[in-house]
């Protein structure tokens, strides 16, 4: 009986010890999310960029009472989601480049849900398609000033949250916001070249120099 208590116990800190912590249960999440649409085609059968997304990768998953922290101290947002063709070109240069750096958290949150959705009509006026969530109105105003224009309104004091955008913050001021990939790529159903994944890299580091120089060396 003794011995079979004993191998239980032993069995129960074996489990424990081997449970992944939320950091490792978010990686995988992630990877698991985004890796999905490899091999899948779009609504318009355009066929997804295949990425792959590293197991142990500093993605953390944030709700909106953490996103609005980080806003209002420091640290890294990336906002986007899984079927975001330019997100899917933007994620492993983003997270090479922190991994190169030691950078053990970027916080993300999804936004396809929770935006809303405007057009001009005919007429000049500007219609609402899609109501916006109220978390995304939290969103838009804390980081507003930010913030680029909603194309095709004609009206510069109506901005949007595009993805993929990665969010610098240090302070609880935003020290760089970088959307999309490269001005140079056209089309994000082909994946970057050599030399725009690199001027992209650049971009982020640079990012991360400005919210710390640990993050940096003499080649930043």
């Amino acid at each position: 009986m003794k011995k079979r208590i004993s191998a239980l116990l032993i069995g129960i800190l074996v489990a424990a010890c081997a449970a992944p912590s939320d950091s490792q249960r978010d990686a995988l999440r992630f990877k698991e999310e985004y890796e999905s649409l490899n091999g899948q085609e779009n609504t318009s059968g355009i066929d997804y960029v295949d990425i792959s997304i590293p197991e142990e990768n500093p993605i953390i998953y944030a709700d909106i009472d953490k996103l609005m922290e980080i806003i209002d101290s420091e640290g890294i947002i990336y906002f986007g989601f899984d079927e975001c063709p330019w997100c899917r070109n933007a994620l492993p240069v983003l997270i090479e480049a922190f991994q190169e750096k030691e950078v053990e958290e970027i916080y993300y949150y999804d936004i396809k849900e929770i935006r809303d959705e405007l057009i001009l009509n005919e007429e000049g006026i500007i219609e609402v398609i899609k109501e916006k969530s109220e978390d995304y109105q939290k969103i838009y105003d804390a980081l507003y000033e930010s913030l680029n224009v909603y194309e095709g309104l004609n009206d510069v004091t109506i901005k949007r949250l595009y993805a993929p955008s990665v969010f610098f913050i240090k302070n609880g001021e935003v020290v760089l916001m970088h959307e999309s990939t490269v001005e140079s790529q056209a089309d994000p159903s082909v994946m970057m070249g050599d030399a725009q994944k690199q001027k992209l890299k650049d971009i982020y580091i640079q990012g991360l120099k400005k919210i710390s120089n640990t993050y940096c060396d003499t080649n930043c």
